[in-house]
């Protein structure tokens, strides 16, 4: 499912708010929260060093009044070509990535679709999921 307009704003105001630290990042997750007034997002620690995303991801779970999760993590896709992305899933099965590359670093530059990164979508997704 492609992203809302209200979950592409979220997603590129989780990019942006990453952005603002830099380059070098530990991934970093939030919580989403979908309240009357809009969407509240709440970083929460987490101890990934992002070699193992996926299997990193897999061990978390989320309460139902958690809406949606996001993961922003950075990747190397070839030499010299970082990019950041930040992943976000709602319950409701609507995912959505922003892509920022490390070389065209800013935010008229920043892709957001949905399947950017499949993988990574369904991975956060998953962590939604009721056990």
């Amino acid at each position: 499912m492609h992203p809302t307009p209200h979950l592409e704003t979220v997603i590129r105001d989780l990019d942006r708010h990453v952005a603002r630290d830099g380059w070098a990042q530990p991934p970093r997750l939030f919580a989403l929260v979908v309240e009357q007034e809009g969407v509240s997002v709440v970083e929460q620690a987490w101890d990934s060093d992002g070699e193992d995303l996926i299997g990193d991801l897999a061990r978390i779970s989320w309460p139902e009044d958690v809406s949606g999760a996001a993961v922003s993590v950075q990747r190397v896709l070839e030499p010299d070509h970082d990019v950041r992305v930040t992943v976000a899933a709602l319950r409701n099965q609507e995912v959505g990535t922003a892509i920022r590359y490390r070389a065209h670093d800013s935010e008229e530059e920043v892709a957001v679709a949905p399947t950017l990164m499949p993988r990574l979508e369904r991975a956060v997704w998953d962590t939604l999921q009721v056990q």
